[in-house]
């Protein structure tokens, strides 16, 4: 992937956004998204904004350098998402939630996405103490 346009689509079809998820999830209108992938913009300047909506790492997203996946230390602790291709995804699939559209999820804020990672991982952490209880 050479161009900012190619990297931008495979990052945001990875992480089963659309368009307007994308736009909302960093502030940007959808119609920029779309220049930006129909290349008709060359250079973004929201680049850290679509980069930390994505959660990859804005230098490989702008001139394809480094590795794709971000490495925020902000966000360590709370995540261990990796982005995956759709050829290669697990036996759990790439989005585990039926009735949860991914759009809804990445349209959230940042703040708002932790709070439902920490109360799933509490619901997790719960429900294993249960089943271990004899």
């Amino acid at each position: 992937m050479n161009h900012f346009a190619d990297r931008l689509r495979r990052a945001r079809n990875l992480r089963g956004m659309s368009q307007s998820a994308l736009a909302k999830a960093c502030g940007l209108s959808q119609g920029a998204i779309a220049n930006y992938e129909n290349k008709t913009r060359q250079t973004a300047k929201g680049i850290f904004q679509l980069a930390e909506a994505l959660h990859v790492n804005p230098a490989w997203l702008a001139q394809g350098i480094g590795p794709m996946e971000a490495a925020d230390p902000v966000d360590a602790p709370h995540s261990t998402y990796q982005l995956s291709d759709p050829a290669h995804a697990s036996q759990h699939g790439l989005w585990p939630f039926k009735n949860i559209s991914p759009d809804v999820y990445w349209s959230l804020s940042r703040k708002e996405r932790n709070i439902l990672e920490d109360t799933m991982a509490s619901l997790i952490r719960s429900f294993r103490e249960e089943s271990a209880q004899p």
